[in-house]
């Protein structure tokens, strides 16, 4: 671990602010700092509604304690990616054992994707570290299921981490996982799921995190609604406004080369999964078939979108490594 970590920081400052989006997250957190607006966020002084503020937040906040410079705007960035690696080896240790947690965490600290975006400034990392806390939480909320305290626990736990995905990066943050839950839950028909998931306190949570900054920015900002949600999130998705269109099969290079050095794991963890591949009625819980799924459904999601980008990627990692390290 102080190998990783020495690893992991120790060159935070050796590059300049790669040209964009490096260069556009470090400009508006310094604005926020300069202005003292936390609220609207701006980019050379115009509004910027594409993305939620809380990389940009992260990013302020280390300016305003430590000062500007690369090391500093790559910080908050580097500590969430390396929390990352910590939760997944906390979650395949109390899921799988010790020795697959260790080999998640390892396996993930090591691989070319994760590794690099943990060190480019972008809001993909944040955005991976609250759906990985989110899923992780419930994974652990179903392992004892027996006991409601336990289960209560966690849930609201994953509830607000997902509240923080889309402060991250927007509606995808729960979209995913929602989505997740309903094809496991038509694979595996776990029903008892759907009464263990507190969708009464859970859904009080999320809103309690994640609504008063998009209520507070819509009503100082009337034009903001339409640009975050229609234009940058649906319009990116189902239209080629942004040029980035790629064909179907776009993703299968960029997860080969980025899992790499454990491509051949990674096919044995996908192709030979320790589950059956039709269950039974009332097999309860499958938590390596709930990660499969989610794998799965996440790649086949932004395959299907208009607009590709190999960071796009980077939220399935976490489980990847929990299936390799299983």
């Amino acid at each position: 671990v102080v190998v990783a970590i020495l690893l992991w920081f120790a060159l935070l400052g050796y590059r300049d602010l790669a040209d964009p989006d490096e260069g556009r997250v470090a400009e508006i957190a310094r604005e926020i700092v300069a202005t003292g607006d936390w609220l609207t966020l701006h980019l050379n002084g115009i509004d910027y509604f594409a993305k939620p503020p809380l990389q940009y937040w992260a990013t302020a906040a280390t300016f305003a304690l430590f000062g500007a410079g690369e090391a500093t705007a790559r910080l908050s960035l580097a500590l969430a990616a390396f929390a990352g690696v910590l939760w997944t080896g906390f979650v395949g240790y109390r899921l799988f054992g010790a020795a697959a947690g260790a080999a998640a965490a390892a396996v993930l600290s090591s691989t070319l994707l994760y590794v690099a975006l943990g060190h480019v400034l972008t809001p993909n990392m944040s955005v991976t570290l609250f759906m990985t806390l989110g899923i992780g939480a419930l994974l652990l909320a179903q392992s004892r299921r027996d006991d409601r305290g336990h289960v209560r626990r966690w849930m609201l736990l994953g509830w607000a981490a997902l509240a923080l995905a889309v402060l991250s990066k927007g509606p995808m943050g729960v979209v995913l996982p929602g989505a997740v839950v309903v094809v496991y839950l038509l694979w595996q028909r776990d029903w008892p799921l759907l009464r263990h998931l507190e969708l009464g306190w859970g859904p009080a949570v999320f809103l309690a995190v994640a609504a008063p900054w998009f209520v507070a920015v819509s009503v100082a900002n009337p034009e903001f609604p339409w640009v975050f949600f229609v234009e940058e999130h649906l319009h990116r998705y189902a239209t080629s406004a942004f040029g980035r269109d790629q064909p179907v099969y776009y993703f299968l290079p960029i997860l080969a080369l980025g899992i790499l050095p454990w491509l051949p794991r990674l096919v044995q963890a996908l192709a030979k999964p320790a589950f059956r591949w039709w269950p039974s009625p009332g097999q309860g819980f499958d938590a390596e078939r709930f990660l499969w799924t989610y794998v799965v459904v996440v790649f086949v999601f932004f395959s299907l979108s208009r607009s590709k980008l190999p960071t796009y990627l980077l939220p399935i990692s976490p489980a990847l490594a929990l299936l390799i390290g299983r």
